[in-house]
């Protein structure tokens, strides 16, 4: 006769009032959150089916003393990717379906190694007798650094059984209650060398007028943030990064440039130069009025798979610097991971996460160093190079059409730099004339087919009719 034995089918009685009394009072964000990774077997004879048991028992008694903030194990969260799949492939109303990188991570992993066991059938009359037993060393390991916080050995006996074949194993029930026990008990006994539950806080700070002195002073400074992005060797054509970091600005109350300005020009050598080198971000900063640069670059990689979706990791390194003096405020980087049915989309989610990490890095170091800026003259918004610096940006013009407005502009001046992306161009003119002048030749040298959009001291914007 073939008999399975089993801890589940016994009710729990042993008592976790004492254990819930330790944790009277404990708000849920002050909660380590813990996740039971299970029980894996080291012995050959011991049985898959206990240690699986074991694990949900511990998992369930953890969760209802109170003290911890418990997750689901990795080995179950793929009924909750296959929601998000679900999801993702449209089967659900927009918004109302689970999204990717919002599950919580843990900042313990509980470990548990049976290392002896005995289901206590054996004889009366042997040595052990009836009595069921097991022996396992649970481990609490801490999730980012890989330290083992403690490791302690359990052995447990039940008590004795007379087998009948028509009730249950006694004496089995008794001691998976008895190593429940004893592993909760352990385990909320050490909850002060865990990490403080706010140690991996993913709730950021929001940054205002109120609580950031820089928002607050007579002038905000205005920003401006050059970060090309790409995927593997593929340009992001719509940066998410980007768009991240300003919108964090912009809420928090900075002023930023508007990526439009500059849009003709982002796809040229001199925004991928002024990417790399302070001096060129800063000349760039200038010609656009802003008192901070934000450059740099974010990148993404596809890492694999997991099911049917596809896993990128991303990375977005910046630089912050004041355009008056030049001095770097901010100099870091940061990662961040996404997945996604579509890779492009996967990679675009990372680095978006990733840009929001940078942003939210970027406004603490602005709030929380005293800064203060003057508001700018007319004489220091621009770059001086002997003459003004002038940005002349055209729109829906072939090589022919862009050349020809080149040329007439260098008669007026020295162009310090050109680019043609996709019928969209721009050049950087140092010229002493004034941006009306500028307009009106170009109006009548080249027959009046250019549509002038926007005309400021330093900016021209064409769009060729």
């Amino acid at each position: 006769m073939l008999l399975g034995f089993h801890c589940f089918g016994f009710s729990q009685k042993f008592s976790i009032q004492e254990v819930q009394e330790q944790c009277a009072g404990l708000k849920q964000n002050e909660k380590v959150r813990v996740s039971v990774a299970g029980f894996m077997v080291t012995n050959q004879n011991t049985m898959s089916s206990v240690a699986t048991e074991l694990t949900e028992m511990l998992t369930n008694a953890m969760q209802n003393v109170n003290c911890f903030n418990v997750l689901l194990s990795i080995g179950q969260t793929g009924i909750l990717t296959e929601e998000i799949i679900f999801a993702q492939s449209g089967n659900t109303a927009a918004g109302t379906g689970p999204q990717t990188a919002k599950m919580k991570g843990p900042q313990v992993i509980v470990v548990g190694k049976i290392t002896d066991f005995s289901p206590g059938l054996g004889d009366p009359n042997s040595f052990g007798g009836n009595k069921a037993r097991v022996s396992f060393i649970l481990q609490l390991i801490n999730a980012e650094t890989r330290e083992i916080i403690e490791s302690k050995s359990f052995k447990v006996e039940g008590k004795s059984n007379i087998l009948n074949f028509s009730s249950s194993n006694k004496s089995l029930a008794d001691v998976c209650e008895k190593a429940i026990n004893q592993s909760v008990e352990f385990i909320a006994s050490r909850k002060a060398k865990m990490p403080l539950p706010d140690a991996q806080n993913p709730e950021m700070k929001v940054y205002n007028a109120t609580n950031c002195s820089v928002l607050n002073s007579e002038y905000v400074p205005k920003v401006m943030v050059i970060l090309p992005e790409f995927h593997i060797s593929q340009r992001i054509p719509d940066p998410a990064a980007e768009t991240e970091i300003n919108r964090k600005l912009i809420e928090a109350g900075f002023k930023v440039v508007d990526a439009a300005m500059f849009a003709t020009i982002k796809n040229g050598a001199r925004f991928a130069d002024a990417a790399k080198d302070p001096k060129l971000a800063i000349s760039l900063g200038r010609e656009f009025g802003a008192d901070i640069v934000v450059y740099g670059e974010a990148f993404s990689q596809r890492t694999g798979t997991q099911g049917t979706q596809v896993t990128c990791r991303a990375r977005v390194e910046i630089k912050a610097v004041r355009t008056d003096d030049a001095s770097i405020l901010i100099s870091n980087g940061l990662e961040a991971g996404a997945l996604d049915n579509a890779e492009f989309v996967a990679a675009k989610s990372a680095l978006r996460s990733a840009g929001t990490l940078v942003a939210d890095y970027m406004l603490e170091q602005f709030c929380s160093k005293g800064l203060s800026f003057s508001k700018p003259t007319s004489t220091n918004t621009t770059v001086k190079t002997g003459n003004e610096a002038m940005n002349i940006q055209v729109k829906n013009v072939d090589f022919a059409k862009f050349k020809a407005l080149t040329d007439l502009l260098a008669t007026k001046g020295k162009i310090l730099d050109k680019s043609l992306v996709q019928g969209n161009g721009s050049v950087a003119l140092q010229t002493s004339m004034t941006s009306d002048g500028i307009a009106e030749l170009i109006g009548k040298r080249l027959g009046a087919k250019y549509e002038i959009q926007e005309l400021s001291k330093t900016i021209i914007v064409l769009q060729y009719k």
